[in-house]
C-alpha cells in the first residue's frame, strides 16, 4: 500500500474536463455579406431547457405552441475567425462545435469567392469535414431562424434532406476537392424557404432543397434548375432511386417507374485535336403506375414503353449537357479526370486551357434500360379490359 502512494500523487484526475452544461452546442453556420467588405456569420446552437420537454409548450413559446429548440446569433468581423471570436462573447457558454454538420453560404458571398472561408473551415480543427454545404436563395441567415414541426431544427431538416439523396450532395471535403480538382469546378445544392402555410407561429416553415449553384473555381458562376440538376445526377453517377414519369408512344396518358436505379460510366477519347465523352447509362425501374391503355404484360408493348424509358434518360442527359456546356461552360462533370485518368501526356498540354475545351467536348450518350418487373396485373388498373391495347 505504501508503494502505491506515490504512484496516486502523479494521477492528474479529469481537472480539465468540461462539463456538457458548461457547452453551447452549435448545429450550423452561415455566412453573410456584411457592410465594408466584413462577414456576418450567424450560428444556431441548440437551447437544452426546451429539448428536455420533448419541444412541447413552454421556454419561451407564445400561443400554446411548441417551443423553438434552437436559438441564433450573428456579428460582424474583418473575416469569419474575427466575427467567430465576437460571437462568443454574446454567447455564455463555450461554443462546442462538434455537432455542426451545415454550413451555408449566402448567394452574395458564393458569388464573391468563397475560398478565404473555405480556408478557414478546412482549418479550422473543429470542423467536420463530412458536413453539408448549402447555397441560400438571398441571405444565408433566415435559414436557421426557421421552426420546423418534425425536427428539432432546421439544421436538422438540412442534414436529413442530404441523407435522403433527393438531390446534389456535397461535404466540406467533397467541395475543397472539387475546386482544387482538374476541372477546377464545383457544382452546390440551393436552399430556399418553403412558403408558408397559415399558422399563428412566425417563421414555421423549412428550407428545401431546388436546383444547383455552378462554381468555377471558388466562385459561383450560375444556377441550374431543378430539372437540369437530375440531368447532373445522372452523369455524376449520383441517382439513387428515384421516379422516373414519361409519355408512352402511342397512347395518352404517362407511365411512372420506381425506384429507378442507374450505372453510369463515362469513356474518354482523343482523335487527333477532337475530345469525346460517351457516357454509357444503364437503368432500371420498376412500373408503379400505369396511366396509359398499354398492357405491359405484352412483351412487345413493354418494349415500346422500354424505349420510351431510354429516350426520355437520353433527354435529360443531353438537355444538361447544352445548359452547362453552352451557358456556363463549367465542368462540373469532372470530365477533366476522366481525361486526365486515361491520357495523361494530352491532359498535361491542355490543363491551362481546359475552360475553353471542355464546351468543345463532343458528348455522346449511350443508354440501356430494362423494367424486370412490369406489374403484377395484366392491364392497367380502372381500364376495361376490352379497351386495353394487347397486339
Amino acid at each position: 500500500m505504501a508503494f502505491s502512494l506515490p504512484l496516486l500523487l502523479l494521477l492528474g484526475g479529469c481537472w480539465d474536463r468540461v462539463e456538457l452544461n458548461d457547452l453551447a452546442l452549435i448545429t450550423a453556420l452561415a455566412f453573410d455579406e456584411a457592410e465594408n467588405h466584413q462577414v456576418r456569420a450567424t450560428v444556431q446552437f441548440v437551447l437544452p431547457q426546451n429539448l428536455a420537454g420533448g419541444g412541447t409548450s413552454g421556454g419561451g413559446a407564445t400561443g400554446g405552441g411548441p417551443a423553438k429548440r434552437t436559438a441564433t446569433r450573428s456579428q460582424t468581423g474583418i473575416d469569419i475567425t474575427d466575427a467567430i471570436s465576437k460571437l462568443q462573447r454574446e454567447i455564455s457558454r463555450e461554443m462546442f462545435w462538434g455537432q455542426c454538420r451545415i454550413f451555408i453560404f449566402s448567394e452574395s458571398v458564393a458569388r464573391a469567392g468563397i475560398q478565404k472561408h473555405l480556408d478557414f473551415l478546412i482549418r479550422f480543427p473543429e470542423s467536420r469535414e463530412r458536413a453539408y454545404i448549402f447555397v441560400s436563395q438571398g441571405e444565408a441567415a433566415p435559414m436557421l431562424e426557421l421552426s420546423p414541426l418534425l425536427e428539432n431544427s432546421s439544421a436538422q431538416v438540412l442534414r436529413k434532406l442530404a441523407d435522403l439523396q433527393i438531390g446534389i450532395r456535397v461535404t466540406l471535403q467533397q467541395l475543397s476537392l472539387m475546386i482544387n480538382g482538374d476541372s477546377r469546378a464545383a457544382v452546390v445544392p440551393m436552399i430556399h424557404i418553403l412558403p408558408q402555410t397559415k399558422s399563428p407561429e412566425p417563421f414555421q416553415t423549412i428550407p428545401f432543397l431546388m436546383g444547383s449553384a455552378v462554381f468555377q473555381k471558388d466562385k459561383m458562376v450560375g444556377v441550374i434548375s431543378e430539372r437540369t440538376t437530375r440531368g447532373v445526377m445522372w452523369l455524376r453517377n449520383e441517382i439513387r432511386e428515384y421516379t422516373v414519369v414519361f409519355a408512352s408512344e402511342g397512347s395518352e396518358g404517362r407511365v411512372s417507374l420506381k425506384p429507378v436505379k442507374a450505372s453510369v460510366k463515362l469513356i474518354p477519347k482523343i482523335e487527333g485535336s477532337t475530345w469525346k465523352m460517351t457516357v454509357r447509362v444503364n437503368t432500371e425501374g420498376d412500373i408503379i403506375q400505369n396511366e396509359t391503355l398499354l398492357d405491359p404484360m405484352n412483351p412487345r408493348l413493354l418494349a415500346v414503353m422500354k424505349r420510351e424509358f431510354e429516350a426520355d434518360v437520353r433527354k435529360r442527359i443531353e438537355s444538361a449537357v447544352y445548359e452547362v456546356q453552352r451557358k456556363h461552360k463549367t465542368d462540373i462533370f469532372e470530365f477533366a479526370k476522366v481525361f486526365h485518368r486515361k491520357y495523361p501526356g494530352q491532359w498535361e498540354k491542355m490543363k491551362d486551357r481546359w475552360e475553353v475545351q471542355f464546351p468543345k467536348v463532343q458528348v455522346y450518350t449511350e443508354v440501356e434500360a430494362r423494367i424486370p418487373r412490369p406489374g403484377l396485373i395484366s392491364a392497367p388498373e380502372g381500364v376495361p379490359k376490352e379497351e386495353v391495347k394487347k397486339k
